[in-house]
């Protein structure tokens, strides 16, 4: 017993080295400012900033009243400590990879065995980059939200699976009741942030239902209940008071339907989901353009084969997976009565970790039955894979048949097992090889990315040089460089008739707007500037009071009587 605790211990120490050296990785990552940063990131910065520094109490990230701005508040004591940057804004998010890491091999350790939980934190180590970026880019809700899913089922599980002795306690101790509690603030502040973590929120509180109903009538469940509400408070204190149609619920299910007034073919949502969305969001690299798929351009036969053979192998997993699951729990529960089983203590423990893993592909199969009857995956579906992220949560059960099937080997087996075992530990290393050359190529973007960073910030010097402090630019400039400039410079979205277009923070539209004199600021070859042209062409007031620059791709209308 001595020695197997001696080799826990050494393995617990070798799989948290693991972890911090991932954790290294990605901090060495954004300190060289990858991934190339974006008006939404810039967005989150700004919302850190005003919460840093004007005193702002935002409820919600800026422009989308349905998503809580976790990261922007973690962000504000970090930009007093380090000054505000995309990196600072960054840094925040490692604890939450960090976090993940660790909830994940204790949440694989206890539904499954020691050396797949290492395998699992190995595999996450790494990851392609799509997976990395959702990791260490602020733009809301994706690196708490893995964190969160993984915390919730973590948790869950470990009360369920714990010692059943308070199953014989007429009270639960303060320790459990206090676990409760933390299970209920981490969930509602997850909902606040995302509505995408419900599927784990309702099947944690289903299985504690099922398995710990003693506890739940309990200080333990009023200590759950008081979490929650606590959690969703901006949630409820926002929607009590919002105008009608305009609460957050309504505006999911608005961007649920899409906002596309054509009609879309539901095969498109099926492959974009199968052929794009699942890849994306499971590893799976380098992936295909997207107009190589039917419904989105010229089929393309090796970009079916390989990203929808990957898509649908996930879902072969998965239905495997659940197959043995479902069999396990319908054995057991054969013969017994709901509410008075007599199962053994070891039935009972089975049945326990069954539904447990159950519980966690329910969620899997739940995101992506979300994710595919919306229209997200038929407008962008490289874009949105995100959405689906927290599949990677249910991963260890996923991979659970392959894992036994490889396990099951042992010298002198027959040969129909010895091919199962080479077939199933083929198919984990071929993840594994995934995931591993996901990441060397994340690491080979770097100078690329390197260089966009310098010409993203020579951008705003000369911006700063020519007087050019109130401009109108594009979406994905406007809060770019609104944050690089530390607010110097304050940019307004335009489209491409030059009206008005997506501004997060409204007061920056009337700000710019007030300028007698805006400059504008386009990349070449866009509509935008074919009518500014003309307009410098055809009225002679705005041709006498502006001047054409081009600078590192962008066409600069400045104000003559500006700085040189």
């Amino acid at each position: 017993m001595r020695l197997t605790k001696k080799r826990l211990r050494q393995t617990d120490l070798f799989v948290f080295a693991l972890i911090f050296v991932a954790t290294l990785l990605r901090l060495a990552l954004i300190y060289f400012h990858w991934p190339v940063t974006n008006s939404d990131e810039g967005n989150m910065g700004l919302l850190a900033r005003h919460v840093a520094y004007n005193g702002e109490w935002p409820i919600f990230f800026y422009g989308l009243p349905y998503m809580g701005p976790v990261e922007g508040y973690i962000a504000a004591p970090l930009f007093h400590l380090f000054g505000p940057s995309t990196f600072t804004l960054r840094l925040g998010l490692l604890l939450f990879f960090f976090l993940f890491l660790i909830c994940m091999y204790y949440l694989t350790r206890l539904l499954f065995t020691q050396w797949m939980a290492v395998f699992i934190v190995v595999l996450f180590c790494f990851g392609s980059d799509d997976i990395i970026s959702r990791q260490v880019k602020a733009v809301g809700e994706y690196p708490e939200l893995l964190f969160f899913a993984a915390f919730i089922s973590c948790v869950a599980v470990w009360l369920v699976l714990s010692s059943s002795s308070t199953d014989r306690q007429k009270r639960t101790t303060l320790g459990r009741i206090f676990i409760y509690g933390m299970l209920g603030l981490v969930a509602g502040i997850a909902i606040w942030v995302d509505f995408l973590i419900l599927p784990f929120v309702v099947t944690a509180i289903v299985l504690l239902l099922l398995f710990r109903r003693r506890e739940l009538l309990s200080w333990a469940g009023l200590s759950l209940v008081a979490g929650l509400l606590i959690g969703i408070l901006p949630l409820l204190n926002y929607n009590i008071s919002a105008p009608p149609g305009q609460n957050s619920l309504q505006v999911l299910l608005n961007l649920h339907r899409g906002a596309s007034a054509e009609h879309i073919p539901f095969m498109r949502q099926v492959v974009g989901t199968l052929m794009i969305g699942i890849p994306n969001a499971t590893g799976f690299t380098p992936r295909c353009p997207i107009e190589n798929f039917p419904f989105f351009g010229t089929a393309n036969a090796q970009c079916i084969i390989l990203q929808g053979g990957w898509g649908i192998g996930y879902l072969i997993l998965w239905l495997t997976a659940t197959i043995l699951a479902v069999f396990v729990i319908w054995r057991l529960w054969k013969g017994h009565t709901f509410l008075r089983p007599a199962w053994s203590f070891e039935e009972r423990q089975t049945l326990m970790r069954q539904c447990c893993q159950l519980m966690l592909l329910i969620n899997a199969m739940g995101t992506i039955l979300l994710y595919v009857s919306s229209t997200d995956p038929a407008i962008f579906p490289e874009a949105t894979s995100r959405y689906l992220e927290c599949v990677l949560v249910a991963l260890p059960v996923t991979l659970w048949p392959l894992w036994k099937g490889l396990s099951a080997w042992r010298p002198g087996e027959n040969w129909w097992t010895a091919t199962s075992a080479i077939v199933s530990g083929s198919l984990l290393l071929l993840l594994l090889f995934m995931f591993m050359r996901g990441t060397f190529n994340t690491l080979q973007e770097i100078p690329g990315v390197q260089t966009a960073y310098q010409q993203q910030d020579l951008m705003v010097q000369k911006l700063l040089s020519v007087g050019a402090t109130r401009i109108y630019s594009d979406y994905w400039t406007c809060n770019r460089i609104t944050f690089q400039s530390e607010e110097k410079i304050i940019c307004s979205a335009l489209d491409e008739q030059l009206n008005p277009d997506f501004d997060r923070y409204i007061k920056y539209r009337y700000i710019v707007r007030a300028d007698p004199h805006p400059t504008y600021a386009f990349q070449q070859g866009t509509r935008d500037i074919t009518k500014l042209d003309a307009r410098m062409k055809h009225d002679k007031r705005f041709g006498a009071t502006y001047r054409r620059l081009i600078f590192e791709n962008y066409v600069i209308y400045a104000y003559a009587g500006s700085a040189a």
